[in-house]
């Protein structure tokens, strides 16, 4: 079968399971899913099996700059591929659920946001003096007690997260087997990734790690058929998306969420276009802040690369030195010489 009739099958395949979610986001996402299809075909020599980020992009840019698309349509393209994706990843190197079997090179959505486009936002968290930084220990307290319900399920995914520094699709990958009990011990993987590194996690974490493993989790309809830590009622893993909004419904609870800027209104922006606001706290505040208090607390920046699963070094120092207080200027203050 021609990788033509693959992608084919591949989007019937999608929308039969999206429409057993919800009928009218299934046919939203067809249509934008469809259109990326066509626009590979037509100004690429790419299919979906081998489209990287830079083709992601250029079909956002396209729609943006070419088509005279909203940015709310290209954000909804992104999001409708990036769903494509993430299904084509769970079922069809295995042929499940209707798909083709095959597999693709990589995610082209992963690395290539809208956001990131003239027209789209004016700046990135990073940008924004402090916009990325890091909560309190006292801060994440107040998180963890405010999470939405099923409170025990999202008590752990906040403190989990907090306490090992996983990425929020590392976390939704975890399986049983890959947690070791008695060693608090974690293997993580990627997306993508075949070779896990180890994470860790305190005693602190037992109780309601227990009460998730041994009561709760039974009671999710997919639990019994699922081999993953975070089953759902509808799928045998939790999507990334509901990480984000535990974390988030969590901190508007707690009085902890905040407007870190106001993206620019886009110039070909329609009539009763709200701009969005990028806020300052969401999934990935809590791996920054588990970070910056491993350093605070006198960790070794080498041993955080590591769990961090940085490739370089120099991304940890860059990303979390700036708001560390036991940092460079403190070790000198001890130990350079006074004469």
């Amino acid at each position: 079968m021609s990788d033509v009739d693959n992608a084919e099958r591949a989007l019937s395949a999608y929308h039969d399971y999206k429409e057993t979610q919800n009928s009218s986001t299934a046919r939203e996402y067809h249509r934008h899913i469809s259109r990326f299809i066509d626009y590979l075909s037509e100004h690429t020599d790419a299919t979906i099996w081998d489209a990287h980020s830079g083709h992601a992009e250029g079909y956002y840019q396209w729609m943006l700059n070419d088509e005279g698309y909203a940015p709310s349509s290209v954000r909804v393209a992104h999001a409708a591929v990036s769903d494509f994706y993430t299904q084509l990843d769970r079922f069809a190197e295995e042929g499940r659920r209707g798909f083709p079997e095959a597999s693709f090179e990589q995610d082209p959505t992963e690395y290539a946001t809208p956001e990131r486009l003239d027209g789209m936002y004016s700046s990135s968290k990073k940008d924004v003096e402090g916009g990325d930084k890091p909560l309190t220990k006292e801060e994440v307290a107040e998180l963890v007690d405010n999470v939405p319900a099923p409170t025990v399920r999202n008590e752990l995914i906040t403190r989990l997260m907090y306490q090992t520094g996983v990425r929020r699709s590392e976390l939704v990958r975890i399986k049983l087997s890959h947690i070791d009990r008695e060693e608090r011990r974690i293997a993580v993987y990627g997306k993508k990734t075949e070779d896990p590194r180890n994470v860790w996690y305190q005693p602190s974490l037992d109780s309601v790690l227990s009460l998730w493993i041994e009561g709760d989790r039974n009671a999710v309809f997919n639990a019994e058929g699922s081999d993953y830590l975070f089953p759902t009622r509808r799928q045998e893993r939790m999507d990334e998306q509901t990480v984000t909004d535990v974390v988030t419904t969590a901190a508007e609870n707690a009085g902890l969420q905040e407007t870190v800027y106001e993206t620019k209104r886009p110039s070909n922006a329609e009539e009763g276009h709200k701009t969005p606001e990028v806020r300052r706290v969401g999934s990935h505040t809590l791996r920054k802040s588990f970070g910056v208090h491993f350093i605070n607390d006198g960790g070794d920046i080498s041993f955080l690369a590591d769990i961090l699963g940085h490739d370089e070094i120099e991304t940890t120092k860059e990303n979390y030195l700036k708001y560390s207080t036991k940092d460079i200027q403190n070790s000198v203050r001890r130990h350079g010489p006074s004469t």
